[in-house]
């Protein structure tokens, strides 16, 4: 499994600001062709760090920026 480093990061933060809207793990895999486990481990990182945000729909899990980066 590939490092999470702070370009991944970036780069999803970049592909969030991109879409405009919230969006799975695994879209994020899909777009970046990255490995699902590396997007959860960045995701989890840029959770704790408060970059991004977890939203629930109906028991489906996604993520988004926070509305003050938007």
């Amino acid at each position: 499994m590939a490092e999470v480093t702070e370009d991944i990061k970036n780069q999803i933060i970049d592909y969030l600001k991109k879409v405009k809207r919230s969006v799975t793990n695994r879209d994020i895999a899909k777009a970046l062709k990255l490995e699902k486990k590396v997007i959860d481990k960045a995701v989890n990182e840029l959770v704790n760090e408060g970059r991004i945000e977890w939203v629930s729909f109906g028991g489906e899990t996604r993520i988004k920026l926070p509305e003050s980066t938007e």
